[in-house]
């Protein structure tokens, strides 16, 4: 059992001490001032007023601040509000016009709308969809996809279309509206192709008879449109199924579109299968895509596909595994063609590390260490859709998870339910998306909502210790013992000391302090925070909430909220510690060159 000492409230604040001679700046290189270089305050008490939130039930953050990825019931009716993200599945968010607007699996018969200008206080509109009597799939209606195209907004949603034999298999619809939340309107007239389509016909028509569902719909910067979706290979007997890799997976396909109702069926491809790192491989090496015991009796899955563009490249996200299961998860793949055509070739999972290409989920097999521990955490992690904050200065991800997060029961509400969450997705310096979830720790709101940015990557960080680096990298561990390398800031035991220098003063209202995700590196307590100018604080507390049969929840933090912002050019954090410990990241939240 690891011994930890808590540091206590001090009747007199430390003075903070020198930078040590092993400081490393960010980029590795030593530059260590000597004492005489910064001059230390020393203060009696704390001088600023803070919250720490590191109250259990976290019952009084402040949401214009902070959100968190709770789930209760309630509120189904429209017009009703309540204070925490809804039951759904698939999700998708769009921002518009001040608010966010969430769409998901909720009832099969149709799409309700949610909305949000703060990610706590959650709105139900009225219905945004609900098909017409002579409408060919009014049941099962999953997966709805928001997109912009011109003026209009258009629903992309799986339904049940039922043939004249009875059998029911999922296609694809569509519907139009002139405003995000609705009322969408089934699409009917002539298509591309100058056939008209009734009510009575989906526009996407050619697969019939197959399985396809989870459709999402994108626009490339030349304007050409493309949709990709989940194709269950064991439905169909035709040429389509016979370009599948073993008829017997749910994988990623994809097709050109001529418009935004009328796809192009002959450049129908194939993109990703499951445990390929590439569809032509002959042998499956992406293994955590194969974990999960419980799809179709046995029968492995792709689906939930959404693509973004970044630095030229077309990173693919789909999830993989049953979405009963907690290693349901989201994993990318890159292509320099949006169907997987271009000099490269394939779609390409990368798999140089472990883990490599799985963006969010549960870190472990089923059985291991990391699944049993991530019981009581965030589960069943899938069907992510990418959306841009307000401010257009973020991206994050809109997912769904086990609402019950210690089982699923599929016989029994609501643990056989999901729920929304978000969580920001970041690129690296070539592109490649990665998250810093799932979370179930307060996480800072877009800067629309707060009107403060993390300023961190504008610092500069001196530590008494090593790998300033990673102090403001935007990334985080999801857990130890899960063979990722460890890109944390370490300290040896004794009171260290971080110094965050900014060239011109800035306003700062919040300190978020991201602690070790092992256990035996993470601390309790921060000793203090000196802003300068006699103004700190002292003693501010870790949640404990966060930690759990000595396993700590991945991506939380100290959340350190001013009493009122401050202007500063230099935050020097001190921490007292019986024990060597590390860091996952700091963020500043504040402003550029702006008065409190």
């Amino acid at each position: 059992m690891k011994k930890r000492i808590i540091p206590i409230v001090f009747s007199a604040m430390l003075a903070l001490s020198a930078i040590a001679c092993d400081s490393k700046t960010p980029n590795g290189g030593n530059d260590n001032p000597t004492a005489t270089d910064i001059e230390y305050e020393m203060f009696d008490m704390s001088t600023v007023a803070f919250q720490d939130n590191h109250d259990n039930d976290l019952a009084k953050y402040n949401s214009n601040m902070y959100y968190l990825n709770e789930w209760k019931l309630g509120f189904q009716a429209p017009g009703v509000k309540g204070d925490f993200f809804p039951d759904m599945g698939d999700p998708t968010i769009v921002y518009d016009n001040g608010y966010y607007y969430a769409f998901g699996t909720r009832g099969a018969t149709s799409f309700h709308c949610f909305r949000t200008k703060d990610f706590k206080e959650w709105e139900r509109l009225a219905d945004a969809f609900v098909p017409g009597g002579a409408s060919w799939g009014k049941t099962n209606m999953w997966a709805p996809d928001i997109q912009k195209i011109g003026d209009k907004w258009y629903l992309y949603y799986t339904a049940g279309m039922i043939y004249s034999d009875g059998a029911e298999h999922c296609q694809i619809g569509v519907a139009i509206a002139d405003n995000v939340y609705g009322p969408y309107v089934q699409f009917t007239g002539k298509n591309a192709d100058g056939e008209e389509i009734s009510l009575a016909q989906t526009p996407f028509t050619g697969l019939d008879r197959h399985t396809i569902l989870d459709q999402t719909v994108f626009t490339d910067d030349d304007g050409q449109m493309y949709m990709y979706f989940s194709y269950d290979t064991k439905t169909g007997s035709d040429e389509h199924r016979e370009l599948s890799k073993t008829q017997i997976v749910a994988e990623i396909w994809g097709v050109k579109m001529k418009d935004p109702v009328t796809w192009d069926l002959s450049t129908l491809t194939p993109l990703i299968s499951p445990g390929y790192k590439k569809y032509s491989d002959d042998v499956r090496t992406i293994e955590w895509e194969t974990w999960s015991p419980s799809f179709r009796g046995g029968m492995q899955c792709c689906e939930g596909p959404y693509m973004i563009k970044q630095n030229g490249k077309y990173y693919l996200t789909y999830c993989a595994n049953s979405f009963v299961d907690a290693e349901y998860a989201v994993g990318y793949a890159v292509a320099d063609d949006p169907l997987g055509k271009g000099e490269s070739g394939d779609y390409v999972k990368p798999n140089d590390t472990y883990l490599q290409n799985m963006i969010l989920g549960v870190p472990g097999a089923p059985g291991t260490y990391i699944s049993n521990h991530y019981k009581g955490f965030t589960r069943g992690t899938g069907h992510a859709a990418i959306f841009k904050t307000g401010a257009g200065d973020d991206y994050m991800f809109a997912y769904h998870a086990h609402f019950n997060r210690e089982k699923w029961d599929d016989s029994k509400p609501p643990d056989n339910y999901r729920a929304l969450a978000v969580d920001y997705l970041y690129f690296d310096d070539n592109g490649a998306p990665y998250a810093n979830g799932p979370t179930y720790s307060l996480q800072r709101t877009p800067s629309d909502i707060s009107g403060y940015t993390n300023l961190a990557g504008k610092a500069k960080f001196r530590i008494e210790g090593e790998h300033a680096e990673y102090l403001n990298d935007n990334y985080t561990n999801r857990a130890v013992n899960t063979a990722e390398v460890i890109k944390e800031a370490t300290f040896k035991a004794g009171t260290r000391s971080i110094e965050i220098t900014f060239d011109e003063p800035v306003t700062v209202a919040a300190i978020n302090v991201y602690n070790s995700c092992d256990y035996e590196t993470m601390i309790d307590a921060i000793t203090q925070i000196d802003f300068g100018e006699g103004r700190g604080l002292v003693n501010a507390l870790f949640n404990r909430r966060y930690v759990k049969d000595e396993f700590v929840f991945p991506h939380s933090a100290f959340n350190i909220e001013l009493g009122k912002p401050l202007v500063t050019n230099r935050i020097v954090i001190t921490i007292t510690s019986g024990s060597d410990f590390a860091l996952g990241e700091i963020e500043v939240m504040g402003k550029v060159n702006s008065a409190a």
